[in-house]
């Protein structure tokens, strides 16, 4: 044999012990990306099945939904083993505040928040903000809720 196949077979078992002694963890991955805004209709167990996780990794991504009685449409969850890092949802359990997706800015409501407050952010009226996002009362919104100006 000559040393040339020699090396050339060195490497190969190199190559294979290599990949196989890898310990990195595998992650989760989500065919809906890194977030998923609850639906009607939807629960947790076909938001799992839909997205390609199991509905373990997903309580693991949403720990508040745990402690949580319903899911309401609006709602963002968190996928896991979204792309660009980890998810932090912050003190409040959810992820909160103003962001922006491809059909344009959103609010997601934060524990506290008011639609009157909301409204302030975005300079437009409270009852514009109701319209527009077929909110009923307005006196009446949870955190997690997805608002669109």
């Amino acid at each position: 044999m000559s040393a040339k196949r020699v090396t050339q077979l060195f490497l190969i078992l190199i190559l294979l012990v290599a990949s196989f002694a890898t310990t990195s963890k595998a992650q989760a991955w989500s065919a809906c990306g890194g977030s998923y805004i609850v639906q009607r209709g939807d629960w947790l167990a076909r938001i799992a099945r839909n997205c390609g996780v199991s509905l373990a990794d997903l309580y693991t991504a949403n720990p508040w939904v745990r402690y949580e009685r319903f899911i309401y449409p609006g709602q963002v969850l968190a996928m896991p083993g979204a792309e660009g890092g980890s998810y932090d949802p912050g003190p409040t359990g959810y992820f909160c505040g103003p962001s922006y997706d491809y059909y344009g800015s959103y609010y997601v409501v934060c524990r506290g928040d008011t639609l009157g407050r909301i409204a302030q952010y975005y300079g437009v009226s409270w009852t514009y903000l109701q319209s527009r996002n077929g909110i009923w009362n307005a006196n009446i919104i949870y955190a997690g809720q997805v608002i669109r100006p």
